[in-house]
């Protein structure tokens, strides 16, 4: 499964169409797939001042459903949104740890987060150069990369128990309802040597069944925080006593 059919999966299972979403640094292509899907009240926003044109152009109306906003630092109140959605975003930013609980602040029902899983395979995969550890895919012309400045980000990659600590610190009162979901996208493992291409065809075979069995070693991660679904950690009158 390619990372947008991942993609469109997850927003289909957990958010409600009716809802009020707000995007981060969502493409015009992911705009257009939740379109498509049937979700018309979109938000986005944008952290290079020299994209606003291009989301205008696509019938996003600047400071009404389009916002120049820093992740790390979002201007909204908290629980403005039903839902916040970022795909492949959070390891193009310094703080993404930071991020996260400003998703979460402004979030009233839940937050969607697509990111590239922590695994002892995608370790390995790096170490082999058949995934980066360092994104130089990501910068073109000078732009993109970390924070849009044209350096190549790190690709952090996240686990269960790291986001897990990650609200709990933030948030301590509330035991949180976190769901998370597994895929593999092996589209982008190519050699560029011909020697190498019938080996990798056998590698990729073999991992994708080797996936089946363990699924949380695949390369891809949804985490999708229901803070609908969380309840109180302790007791109110245990503090008054």
């Amino acid at each position: 499964m390619n990372r947008w059919d991942f993609y469109k999966k997850n927003l289909l299972k957990y958010i409600d169409k009716n809802a009020n979403i707000l995007l981060i640094s969502g493409s015009n292509e992911e705009i257009k797939i939740l379109r498509d899907l049937g979700y018309t009240k979109l938000s986005n926003t944008f952290f290079n001042s020299k994209d606003n044109k291009v989301f205008e152009n696509n019938g996003l109306v600047l400071n009404k459903n389009l916002f120049n906003e820093d992740a790390r630092n979002l201007k909204f109140n908290s629980n403005s949104f039903d839902y916040v959605i970022t795909n492949a975003t959070l390891h193009h930013i310094d703080l993404p740890h930071k991020a996260i609980t400003e998703l979460y602040r402004v979030a009233n029902k839940g937050v969607l987060i697509i990111e590239s899983n922590d695994s002892v395979i995608m370790t390995f995969a790096c170490k082999l150069n058949l995934a980066e550890e360092f994104e130089l895919s990501s910068v073109k012309n000078n732009s993109g990369g970390l924070l849009d400045k044209g350096i190549p980000n790190y690709v952090y990659r996240w686990s269960e128990r790291e986001v897990f600590k990650l609200l709990n610190s933030f948030n301590p009162e509330k035991v949180h309802n976190i769901k998370f979901n597994y895929e593999n996208d092996l589209t982008n493992i190519k050699s560029k040597k011909k020697i190498f291409y019938i080996p990798l065809k056998i590698i990729i075979f073999f991992a994708k069944i080797f996936f089946l069995i363990f699924k949380k070693q695949q390369n891809c991660l949804s985490i999708f925080i229901d803070k609908s679904g969380s309840i109180d950690r302790w007791d109110k009158k245990f503090f008054k006593a």
